[in-house]
């Protein structure tokens, strides 16, 4: 994610990190989101290579999702995903959405991440074997619009449609390795999408939402942009939405940030925590380390207190397990 645009002086030292994209490239029909610069495009597929790509992921596959870009109606979305300790029947699985993969500002410019360069099919298939490994719960890592080898448009993401693909998607996926209940986990950009699902979903047991953009119009004014920094005004905002959230009292919530966060501010996810708990949900805000120099990065605990959550362990028990950030 990226740091204010008015301010581009600290952004230099992140460039080691950043790869900056010098021309437009153009969407291409099948490209795959896996190479830096298709994601970056964006890619446009057709079901005949979506089914194709499921055949070629031996520990994961694809799904496909009939909802039309407008700019083309003859097309659906293709959504990969990898997976690991699925059984017959799963009860419940946990689901990870990642984080955004790309960096823009305001200008126009954007770029992606250089881990994402590091990125493979062997890499995504790994994570998924540890996760399921290290937590216990069968794990299926979807990933979001144009990003890590699904079509799409990655810099559309937090606008509307994104949250209606990935709810489709996961109709699809709940049948197809017949799940009762999810317990989902997203990471900033991820977070958002988790958030957005709450209002779409009653099949969710746990909802855990680390670093998330929750609250995105406060997230733009407090970096002083006047809009999100995807350069999109019809942005989905899950915390003007909290009154469609179903009530189920056998959901819980984990709002889980560090105050110290220069990504998303803590107090705009503290906000919508607020909002939820004020429209009657059962939601916890957690706080804790994050990793990086922006405070920002939480997946790894996420994993943790899906786990504890699955396993009924109370709130406090969660909270006085994980290191609280030092006072500022």
């Amino acid at each position: 994610m990226p740091r204010r645009p008015a301010s581009l002086a600290p952004a230099v030292a992140v460039l080691s990190m950043l790869a900056v994209a010098g021309c437009v490239t153009p969407v291409m029909r099948n490209a795959d989101t896996l190479e830096p610069q298709r994601m970056l495009s964006g890619s446009v597929m057709d079901k005949a290579a979506c089914d194709a790509a499921h055949e070629a992921w031996a520990e994961g596959g694809t799904v496909w999702v009939d909802l039309d870009p407008d700019w083309d109606p003859t097309d659906g979305t293709c959504l990969r995903y990898v997976h690991a300790g699925l059984a017959e029947t799963n009860p419940v699985v946990s689901l990870y959405f990642h984080g955004d993969t790309m960096w823009q500002y305001l200008d126009g410019r954007s770029g992606w991440f250089r881990s994402y360069e590091k990125v493979s099919r062997e890499m995504l298939e790994g994570f998924a074997r540890r996760e399921n490994e290290t937590y216990g719960l069968p794990y299926i890592r979807l990933s979001r619009p144009g990003t890590y080898g699904s079509s799409g448009f990655h810099k559309e993401r937090r606008r509307a449609r994104e949250a209606e693909i990935v709810n489709a998607a996961l109709d699809i996926l709940k049948e197809r390795y017949r799940i009762g209940r999810l317990a989902l986990i997203g990471q900033s950009g991820g977070g958002h999408v988790v958030a957005s699902l709450l209002t779409r979903r009653a099949d969710i047991d746990c909802a855990v939402i680390t670093s998330g953009v929750a609250s995105v119009a406060q997230r733009a004014r407090h970096h002083g942009w006047d809009r999100d920094i995807t350069g999109y005004r019809d942005f989905y905002d899950p915390i003007e939405h909290v009154a469609e959230i179903r009530p189920d009292p056998a959901r819980h919530i984990y709002v889980v940030g560090d105050t110290r966060d220069r990504n998303t501010p803590f107090f705009t996810q503290e906000a919508y925590a607020n909002a939820v708990a004020a429209a009657g949900h059962d939601v916890s805000l957690i706080r804790t380390q994050g990793a990086g120099k922006s405070f920002h990065s939480l997946a790894p605990t996420g994993f943790k207190v899906a786990q504890w959550c699955v396993a009924g362990v109370p709130v406090t028990e969660i909270q006085s397990r994980l290191p609280l950030p030092p006072e500022s």
